[in-house]
């Protein structure tokens, strides 16, 4: 059996920090950051459709003794 490990999505922006306080089971880190990217997509989709601005707006993933293991910038998640 896998171990599970509850990682924590903050969101971050230049001027606001909003904690996730539920959080998410994921067996390695790797899948928190991949979760993370995939919820950055959607929200950036969002923010096109809506005109809003991303920049500065990233994810911090914390473990429940909130060390940061991965920060996900929208920006990174923008094909290039």
């Amino acid at each position: 059996m896998v171990a599970m490990t509850r990682f924590y999505f903050h969101l971050r922006d230049h001027d606001s920090f909003e904690m996730d306080h539920e959080g998410q089971e994921f067996p390695r880190v790797e899948d928190a950051r991949k979760e993370a990217e995939a919820a950055a997509r959607e929200m950036v989709a969002e923010a096109v459709l809506t005109n809003s601005l991303i920049d500065g707006k990233a994810f911090e993933i914390t473990t429940e003794n909130g060390a940061v293991v991965a920060v996900v910038f929208f920006k990174s998640v923008i094909p290039q």
